[in-house]
């Protein structure tokens, strides 16, 4: 009995319990490279597409309100709010699921989710489809949005998180960049139902290869393993505490409900997190209807004011740059054997938030009407806002993960919530704000705030580590890893 059970990677505690064998091949952490590398490349596009359709609202509403008989504002909520709504409440229900009942079957429902509700989107002849069908696909979408951290937590080591995470935020950041301009091509070049036709299609596509992807949650993969020698050999075996065991309706409604809202309320960490990253990242859903008004008093036509995301997107390779200081902090860290802290890698996040402001100035300050300066001058302001923005998703969500551990799904839903609720917030106010109090003063608002959050790292530096020791959660959370999990 005991060979079998440490042929499948697990072993027997001195109390009788069984465990994983972290040194085993079949542990997650200890899987082939290419394993990893090509479940995590299709989660990752997955997570990719669904942000660039995200962002797609905007143009889409522009377009067809006029079909559908609507206001600017009505549309906008058909389009961008009910998506956003959607992924606001899939964010709460979805991660505390992927830890009881793992990763694999919430990625490929949810897709299958996506797929169908592009398609109501774009086949259904009245704006009711549009509310139902974006509402669908923003709940399909909270998956891959805050999934993946359990995943990458689950297949990777803290080295090698720090790539992974930064390849997860970077596309995600692009995805919210290519969005506008894949959204504005298609709509003028063929017709705005087209944009949801073709997201059907890929996320079809998508949907069979995710069929072909691993279960990685240790704890799932435990249970599913004792289940196969109980079932053989007729042997009761017990796990050491399996800390995501759901026995009855209660443990249910804890789980998915009263976990994320006292973690919501009870967590500074989470809170101030959440905060920061939803603005940063609300920001370029803000962009997807300012950028339209303000590059068009160059005379830019629709579909070539979309093309200034770029400009964005050119600042996210710099997020490579505090990279390396990552790794040379994790390296310091272990040659004097000393535990490698969350803290210790937000020194990109340090860099960023004065480089958001300072981007936000320079680019609110060299654009019309106030200002007439050439166009290439605000670009290199929106290049130091896609830096930021990237850098804030990267080491706040990385911030959560390492804070969390295991749990970092469920402790990302607090900051999955309000970036969502924030992001589609962003684009009703933008167009009223920047027509209205013209481009200079609503950008130089925005730049003010940017300026209050320069504080924010030293905050974190300081009372960080105090804040986590004091959490209960964090501190069962690395308990639970010490056990499940790995570094």
């Amino acid at each position: 009995m005991d060979d079998a059970i440490e042929d499948v990677g697990l072993r027997r505690t001195p109390s009788n319990h069984i465990i994983w064998n972290k040194d085993h091949v079949r542990y997650p952490r200890n899987w082939p490279a290419y394993r990893k590398c090509y479940d995590i490349a299709i989660i990752v596009f997955y997570e990719f597409y669904t942000t660039v359709i995200s962002t797609t609202g905007p143009t889409a509403a522009h377009i067809s309100k006029n079909e559908y008989h609507l206001s600017r504002v009505v549309a906008l909520v058909a389009f961008t709010f009910m998506y956003q709504l959607g992924q606001a409440i899939g964010g709460l229900l979805m991660p505390p699921f992927s830890e009881s009942f793992g990763r694999r079957r919430p990625y490929i429902y949810s897709c299958a989710a996506f797929s169908i509700g592009s398609l109501i989107t774009g086949a259904v002849p009245s704006v009711a489809g549009v509310f139902v069908g974006r509402f669908i696909c923003g709940f399909a979408s909270a998956v891959p949005s805050v999934v993946i951290a359990g995943s990458i937590q689950d297949l990777f080591s803290s080295r090698h998180r720090v790539w992974m995470v930064l390849v997860w935020n970077s596309s995600a950041t692009l995805g919210l960049i290519v969005g506008p301009i894949y959204g504005s091509y298609i709509a003028h070049s063929i017709d705005w139902r087209w944009i949801y036709y073709s997201a059907a299609i890929v996320t079809a596509m998508m949907f069979l290869l995710l069929t072909t992807i691993l279960e990685s949650r240790p704890t799932k993969l435990l249970s599913q393993k004792l289940e196969k020698l109980q079932d053989r050999y007729h042997d009761k075996l017990e796990p050491r505490g399996n800390p995501d065991a759901i026995p009855n309706g209660r443990a249910l409604a804890e789980l998915v409900i009263l976990r994320p809202a006292r973690l919501a309320v009870t967590e500074p960490i989470i809170i101030m997190v959440s905060l920061l990253n939803a603005t940063a990242w609300g920001l370029v859903y803000f962009f997807t209807e300012s950028l339209t008004l303000v590059y068009s008093l160059y005379g830019w036509a629709e579909t070539t004011t979309s093309l200034a995301f770029i400009a964005i997107g050119l600042g996210i390779p710099f997020s490579i740059f505090p990279r390396l200081w990552d790794l040379y902090i994790i390296s310091k860290r272990k040659q004097q054997k000393a535990e490698v802290k969350p803290e210790d890698k937000i020194y990109g996040f340090a860099l960023a938030a004065p480089v958001l402001a300072i981007g936000l100035w320079l680019f609110s300050w060299t654009i019309p009407p106030l200002v007439h300066t050439p166009w290439p001058v605000s670009m290199v302001g929106l290049v130091m806002i896609g830096f930021a923005a990237n850098e804030f998703a990267y080491t706040l969500n990385g911030y959560l993960a390492d804070s969390y551990t295991m749990y970092a799904s469920s402790s990302l839903t607090t900051l999955a919530f309000l970036r969502a609720i924030v992001s589609g917030l962003m684009p009703l106010f933008a167009y009223p704000m920047f027509s209205r109090l013209g481009s200079n003063v609503a950008g130089s608002i925005l730049a003010g705030v940017a300026t209050l959050f320069c504080v924010t790292p030293f905050v974190f530096f300081r009372y960080g580590r105090a804040l986590r020791e004091r959490s209960k959660f964090a501190r069962y959370s690395v308990e639970v890893n010490k056990q499940h999990g790995d570094e």
